[in-house]
């Protein structure tokens, strides 16, 4: 026999079960990086392609190749130039770099600014976190995609130094993958 004090229970608890893992403390975190303490680009040797290869890769990770970049023309019309570095990290999962060339310091804020829009605010929890590393703040973005039947959190890492734009975008639920290689770049 139905019973509706029972079924509003059940989805009740269901729903207390499903969101707990969305809930998490939203300070700033900061992390020491002793190796890579760089304060600014080099523009005698500046060159995306050399930035999207990372020379001091975390313990684990593998750099695959400069695939071909996603478009991210929609976020501003300042870009002069982009690239995109795949890395494999120690649970082989796919994280990639990106690096954008603006015309402009304040391009690339606002590159930051519209980039972060294009996600909505979650149900619980804080999507956008910030975090200092390399003498620099960023922003974490949190994301969940469904993983053999599991809602899992996806990280990225999105800075800027001066008019240069970095986003790290990890295929692993771990923080540390993407974060691991945005301190590894040193920037």
């Amino acid at each position: 026999m139905y019973n509706p004090k029972k079924t509003v229970a059940s989805i009740l608890l269901i729903s207390i079960i499903l969101f707990s893992g969305c809930i998490e403390d939203t300070d700033t975190e900061i992390i020491d990086n002793l190796d890579n303490t760089s304060s600014g680009i080099d523009q005698d040797n500046f060159s995306l392609d050399s930035m999207v290869m990372v020379e001091n890769l975390p313990s684990g990770y593998e750099y695959l190749g400069s695939p071909p970049i996603n478009d991210y023309n929609e976020f501003s019309e300042q870009i002069i130039e982009s690239k995109e570095g795949a890395y494999r990290d120690e649970d082989n999962f796919d994280v990639f770099l990106d690096i954008i060339e603006l015309d402009s310091d304040s391009s690339a804020t606002e590159f930051i600014l519209n980039y972060k829009s294009q996600y909505e605010q979650l149900s619980t929890g804080d999507r956008f976190t910030n975090v200092n590393f390399n003498g620099h703040t960023g922003t974490r973005i949190k994301t969940y995609t469904y993983r053999a039947g599991n809602q899992l959190p996806k990280y990225q890492i999105i800075w800027n130094n001066g008019n240069i734009v970095f986003i790290v975008r990890s295929n692993s639920n771990l923080e540390s993958s993407a974060m691991n290689l945005a301190i590894a770049t040193g920037y």
